[in-house]
């Protein structure tokens, strides 16, 4: 372990990189670092192993919660403080607000960099219980390594947007949309977040409040954000173990389609997986980690042959699959899954949408024939 510590302070300080790219790695050594110090075995028993990770999403969401009450309860002091305090008589209701602003960017701050680092540390112990070789989770030189993949999803970006496979995820964008994407950019997820939620503290404040009650406005505000805290880590929980399950799941659920092996595959239907793929892809806007392991897995796309229907249904039914696969879904994609869903049927869709949730919370095997 010690020899691997090495390696990983060596990999990432031994780089020049920007501003963005260290940050990046920062959050991907803390990763690496719990992976190497965690106290977390591997469970073989798959049951075991469920109730295990299930504990510590539930556990990542209560400190979520408490997080969103401790920001917002230090905000509500300073106000009350404020409110209360002789020296602060002559003091204007925008000085009030600005006062107030200051003390909740600071606090929203310093919480969402507790949630993103507890959420990774999490993720490195969900790592450990499933038994990820180490040699996959400590590559982080590849844009698509296990460590790249859930920096992406506790930073609440869906995956990468780069070119791979010869697939462009931005082809749909168009000039008005790479216009806009590029100025997006250039906003820090963690200043935008902490913007966005002092934005709803002031509503609050200028909506319910004069001078004299905007100290309690901050009070009644409190339920909010640990509700949206919560909601928020229970969503990154859910798609972190589906990029982390899905390391060991994707193999199987191709084989478990495809039983008769990806290299005897007839044209038609690898055709129509490829393109799926490609469809979901820019559709989405990004690659998630499973689907890049199922590419990883195809041959090369070569020359389109149309599919049967017969064809056409098996693909359908393995690119829904592997949509459930994929954590939470851009609301782009509601359109194409819907699709895809009336040409399967109502049956067809929750029984494979069934099997995947199992396989991914319950760690339960894939047994029904799909052929």
């Amino acid at each position: 372990m010690g020899e691997n510590q090495v390696k990983v302070s060596i990999r990432i300080e031994g780089v020049g990189l920007g501003l963005k790219d260290t940050l990046q790695f920062w959050a991907i050594g803390q990763f690496m670092s719990t992976v190497i110090s965690s106290p977390e075995q591997p469970i073989t028993n798959r049951k075991e192993a469920d109730k295990r990770l299930d504990l510590l999403g539930r556990l990542a969401v209560v400190r979520a919660g408490l997080s969103g009450l401790l920001s917002g309860l230090i905000v509500v002091g300073v106000a009350l403080f404020i409110k209360d305090w002789e020296g602060a008589a002559g003091l204007s209701g925008w000085s009030f607000i600005l006062i107030i602003t200051l003390v909740s960017s600071l606090t929203t701050a310093f919480e969402l960099v507790f949630l993103y680092r507890d959420s990774l540390s999490t993720a490195a112990r969900m790592a450990k219980i499933l038994n990820i070789p180490e040699e996959e989770l400590f590559q982080a030189e590849l844009e698509n390594s296990i460590p790249h993949w859930l920096v992406h999803a506790a930073l609440g970006a869906p995956g990468f947007q780069g070119t791979m496979f010869g697939i462009d995820p931005l082809a749909k964008i168009g000039k008005m949309g790479m216009m806009l994407r590029k100025i997006l950019k250039k906003l820090r997820i963690i200043a935008s977040a902490t913007i966005f939620k002092m934005i709803l503290r002031r509503m609050w404040v200028r909506l319910l409040g004069r001078v004299a009650l905007r100290a309690y406005v901050e009070l009644i505000s409190l339920p909010v954000f640990v509700l949206v805290n919560m909601i928020g880590m229970n969503s990154m929980m859910k798609d972190m173990r589906s990029r982390l399950v899905g390391h060991e799941l994707t193999p199987k659920l191709v084989a478990h389609a495809f039983p008769e092996g990806l290299k005897d595959l007839e044209p038609g239907l690898r055709s129509a997986i490829h393109s799926g793929i490609e469809e979901q892809i820019t559709t989405a806007r990004f690659i998630h980690p499973n689907q890049i392991r199922v590419l990883e897995l195809l041959d090369a796309k070569g020359e389109f042959v149309p599919p049967n229907k017969d064809q056409q249904r098996r693909a359908n039914r393995f690119l829904l699959a592997v949509f459930s696969m994929s954590g939470k879904n851009s609301p782009r994609c509601r359109k194409l899954i819907h699709r895809i869903e009336v040409e399967l049927g109502k049956e067809e869709v929750e029984m494979v949408h069934q099997e995947i949730d199992d396989a991914i919370y319950d760690l339960s095997p894939l047994t029904r024939a799909w052929v």
